[in-house]
């Protein structure tokens, strides 16, 4: 498959050097799991997503401009975010829009390390929202 000229199958996700814009921004999911904080960003759709969707380690960025990247830490979600067009909308959801409940709890990370990515995304120009 082609992948923003590239062959997806060849590189990872977060080898490429800027991602496409969505229609609906991102959607950013954290949750804690084995004492790391796993990120997900996810192309903004009117659809809920699933958490196997949300939590599944694999990338893809399709053809079409869908997205979805997760990583490990702090640092690798911010080196992620600047990979984002300048005015990009991002908003950081600390859970499922369906309210379920499932064995995941998606949260935000500890103050200091959610101030942290806020005001790098900030800093790389996008309009960052966190869910309160």
């Amino acid at each position: 498959m082609l992948v923003l000229g590239i062959l997806a199958s060849s590189i990872g996700a977060t080898s490429i050097e800027e991602l496409p814009r969505s229609f609906k921004g991102y959607e950013l999911y954290s949750w804690s799991e084995d004492s790391q904080w796993h990120f997900t960003l996810i192309t903004g759709t009117n659809r809920n997503k699933t958490i196997e969707e949300i939590t599944s380690e694999g990338d893809s960025i399709s053809e079409d401009g869908w997205v979805k990247i997760h990583v490990v830490g702090a640092d690798a979600i911010m080196d992620v975010l600047s990979r984002l067009p300048q005015g990009e909308l991002v908003f950081w959801c600390d859970e499922l829009h369906t309210g379920q409940s499932t064995e995941t709890d998606l949260q935000l990370p500890p103050e200091q390390i959610a101030d942290k990515i806020e005001e790098y995304a900030k800093q790389c120009g996008l309009d960052f929202m966190v869910a309160v």
